[in-house]
């Protein structure tokens, strides 16, 4: 027997009494139609039997792909960060490897920063809508940001880390907790008995307190006695060191191991007349790269970027807008690099 025909999308448009154009729009679930004509083609579709031509699909990403390259389509990085991105120590790598992975896959990142006191989020969505740009990667915002008031249904979004913590996107983030539980374990290796945590006050938070469920899950391997509270380093309104906390905690705790951001560290030291890793050993777990003598986790912050950009793209392809009713979460996992500050013991 003859193998039955295939609906084709023209037998939808004739049914539908639309321009195939609208089928095809409606079928890649199109922002630029209205949800109700969408659901009415994809009733008839559904009715009709139609089923996608996975050749064809792969034909119109070959055609699309080549049409990116003549005239790419423009991702928004969108970010709340007061100083210019590139700038900012950790988040300018982020920005590097989603610029460069979007390169690669053929598209034009553009910063966007909503600390521009005239970029309200009416006006951007304004602009966002008129020049027709559809992907956005939301980064670098601070904890308790508000929620951004745009027509999402007409935009593809991921997170890079958690924030803004509304409406909540897919999101590629560091494994923050895997990281500070790794740097324990290296250091109990190493033969330490009582690894002490410093972590400015506000950072854990804008991860979820990842850092700080990490650590308190890495200490249920310690004895008790030696489980050491999180250092919380603040900075005063002047933005001048609170120099008097710290000789209180590292006293009343003695830790023989730090982990902390180095150069946090090495100021307190140098106030209290301590050295590394004579006095107290140092672990650095928020290194961006390799540096000489500092032992700590590495993490790969370029390739968070890059595979944000590359979740987008396969949402943009797909034509995933809106809010997902599930958002998935990609953790990227540093790695451990000795160094002359932590020897064991």
């Amino acid at each position: 027997m003859p193998e039955p025909l295939r609906v084709r999308l023209v037998d939808i448009a004739r049914v539908a009494g639309v321009h195939l154009s609208t089928v095809s729009l409606a079928l890649r679930n199109s922002p630029r139609l209205p949800e109700a004509t969408k659901a009415s083609i994809r009733k008839i579709a559904e009715k009709l039997g139609y089923q996608e031509d996975p050749l064809l699909r792969a034909l119109a990403s070959y055609r699309d792909r080549h049409r990116r390259q003549a005239n790419p389509p423009t991702i928004a990085y969108l970010t709340q960060w007061p100083t210019p991105i590139a700038q900012a120590p950790h988040h300018r790598l982020f920005l590097e490897g989603a610029r460069a992975r979007a390169a690669e896959l053929g598209f034009k990142l553009e910063v966007f920063s909503l600390s521009d006191p005239s970029m309200t989020a009416k006006r951007l969505g304004r602009v966002l809508e008129t020049r027709m740009i559809e992907g956005i990667l939301l980064s670098s915002f601070y904890k308790g940001a508000p929620e951004l008031d745009l027509n999402w249904a007409r935009f593809c979004a991921v997170r890079i880390e958690m924030q803004p913590a509304a409406p909540a996107f897919s999101t590629v983030a560091v494994n923050h907790a895997q990281a500070i539980r790794d740097a324990v374990t290296h250091v109990l290796r190493r033969g330490y008995k009582r690894p002490g945590f410093m972590i400015g006050d506000d950072w854990s938070r804008l991860v979820n307190d990842e850092w700080e469920m990490g650590f308190t899950w890495a200490q249920m391997a310690l004895d008790p006695a030696d489980r050491i509270p999180i250092f919380r380093f603040i900075k005063s309104t002047n933005g001048t060191i609170r120099r008097h906390r710290f000789p209180k905690w590292y006293g009343t705790h003695k830790p023989d191991v730090i982990l902390a951001p180095h150069g946090v560290a090495e100021e307190r030291f140098k106030d209290e007349g301590l050295t590394y890793p004579q006095d107290v050993s140092l672990v650095d777990p928020f290194l961006e790269g390799p540096i000489e003598g500092i032992a700590g986790i590495v993490h790969p912050l370029r390739q968070v970027g890059a595979a944000a950009v590359g979740l987008l793209g396969g949402m943009l392809f797909q034509h995933q807008h809106g809010v997902p009713p599930a958002p998935m979460f990609s953790y990227v996992d540093g790695w451990w690099v000795d160094g002359a500050s932590c020897p064991a013991r």
